[in-house]
């Protein structure tokens, strides 16, 4: 199977994150799943990233907290949605969370699929689908990442169409009807609608 190629900058390493940071969230069993740019390579979409986007479950975000900050993160900020941590030591880097505490928020962690990496590293994270519903959302909340967010978009249902993966149009239906967005899933669905 074909390994989409992930562009890193900075002092993150990702494998020491993933090696130690998230197998505490999987032995706290911590409801959490990779986002970003980071979970496009997971699905075959060629991405750089500098840092780790998770959604999290917000039940589990003060147990999530205790665990960053043995890895000497600590919150640089943090509203009813969204939090950012960064590590005093440089290969971890920075966190950034979307708490889950919403329906459709906590839907999508129940959707979450287990990838394995390279070395049979596990971790979790959204469907395609759940994946295009945040960068839709995003694109809407800043329509100065419309571009990007769109190519993601296209990206994900093109490398699902050829790994042979079924797309759920109907649960993209439910996300670009709540944005008011049918025409962009229509086109999306008239070039890659066979999957």
């Amino acid at each position: 199977m074909r390994q989409a190629i992930i562009v890193f900058f900075d002092a993150m390493e990702f494998d020491l994150v993933v090696s130690t940071l998230l197998k505490e969230f999987d032995e706290n069993r911590i409801r959490y799943a990779v986002i970003g740019g980071f979970a496009l390579g997971l699905w075959d979409v060629s991405r750089a990233t500098v840092d780790m986007d998770f959604l999290l479950l917000e039940d589990d975000l003060p147990e999530a907290e205790t665990i960053l900050a043995k890895f000497a993160y600590r919150r640089t900020y943090k509203s009813e949605n969204v939090a950012q941590y960064i590590s005093d030591l440089a290969p971890y880097g920075q966190i950034d969370v979307l708490i889950a505490f919403r329906k459709i928020s906590k839907s999508m962690l129940e959707r979450r699929v287990q990838k394995t990496l390279p070395g049979d590293t596990k971790i979790y994270t959204l469907t395609p689908e759940d994946l295009i519903g945040l960068k839709l959302q995003a694109s809407v909340n800043d329509p100065s990442r419309e571009e990007q967010e769109s190519s993601d978009m296209a990206q994900l249902i093109k490398a699902a169409k050829k790994r042979g993966d079924t797309i759920d149009w109907e649960l993209l239906l439910e996300y670009f009807s709540l944005f008011d967005r049918i025409d962009q899933l229509n086109e999306l669905q008239k070039r890659y609608g066979q999957t």
